[in-house]
């Protein structure tokens, strides 16, 4: 991959199999903590998706920079190294950042940006589903790439050339592309939602295919992403979700509060 040259890679994306932005687990566990701000924490949960523990700090913001590294990507490939199958992509730096930033004109904290990935590469997941059994990180290593992107500009102090950014997946990572089904979807209208619950609401419903006419009830739904909640954590998530109604209904979610029941649209079904 790194033996590429820039103007090679759109013709090689093309013959190249798709890998999606998510994967069964990463959206249906709480892998990422169902927040905007996650704490620094050893978290343990165990529901009918699997068994998990998380050392460190993952929550919705690592998500959304993760499905946009994937969906923003240039390619990608899979290696071996001392027997193991890792996952490399390359990807353009600028142009995720531009993606993740709310304003076009503009680009995502770089220092933000930079903290999101060092969480990802230091925090350990042990999990164990019925397809996967793995413990170690999402993230390996990030480097800058041999591979040079031609940047239009002329500005002097523009640099004519930037290096895209390669990235080796970890071990989970690696094994949750290889063995779970995989999900495409544009994650920037999910990262508009202010909440994380929000954000985790809607990424565990596009894991699934059908959904009940009747709806789903909102509290276990809610408990199946974040676990057992005290009375008065379930009255703030309620207000949270509240805040982000009109935002989950062009995604197709519906939520009746006054019956605390989830009804999702069938156009909105998992692609």
């Amino acid at each position: 991959m790194e033996d590429l040259k820039y103007e090679d890679i759109l013709e090689l994306r093309n013959k190249v199999p798709g890998i999606g932005v998510t994967t069964e687990s990463q959206n249906r566990l709480p892998i990422f903590e169902p927040s905007m701000k996650p704490r620094e924490a050893i978290r343990v949960f165990e529901g009918r998706h699997g068994r998990l523990t998380v050392k460190g700090r993952l929550g919705q913001p690592h998500k959304n920079l993760l499905e946009t590294i994937f969906w923003k990507k240039e390619i990608h490939d899979f290696f071996e190294d001392d027997g193991r199958k890792y996952l490399k992509v390359l990807y353009d730096e600028s142009k995720v950042k531009k993606y993740m930033s709310q304003s076009q004109k503009s680009e995502y904290n770089h220092k933000r940006y930079k903290i999101l990935l060092e969480d990802m590469m230091r925090t350990v997941i042990t999990l164990e589903t019925e397809k996967v059994k793995v413990q170690g990180t999402l993230i390996m290593e990030i480097n800058e790439s041999k591979i040079m992107r031609p940047v239009k500009s002329r500005s002097p102090i523009i640099p004519k050339e930037v290096p895209l950014i390669t990235i080796k997946f970890g071990a989970v990572a690696t094994a949750l592309l290889e063995n779970e089904l995989r999900f495409t979807y544009d994650p920037q209208p999910i990262m508009r939602l202010k909440s994380g619950i929000s954000q985790s609401l809607v990424r565990y419903l596009r894991t699934h295919k059908d959904h009940p006419h009747t709806g789903y009830h909102l509290r276990p739904l809610v408990e199946t992403l974040e676990g057992q909640i005290e009375n008065k954590r379930w009255w703030k998530l309620r207000e949270y979700l509240k805040e982000d109604s009109e935002l989950l209904q062009k995604l197709g979610i519906t939520i009746d509060f006054k019956n605390d029941r989830v009804i999702v649209v069938e156009s909105h079904k998992r692609h």
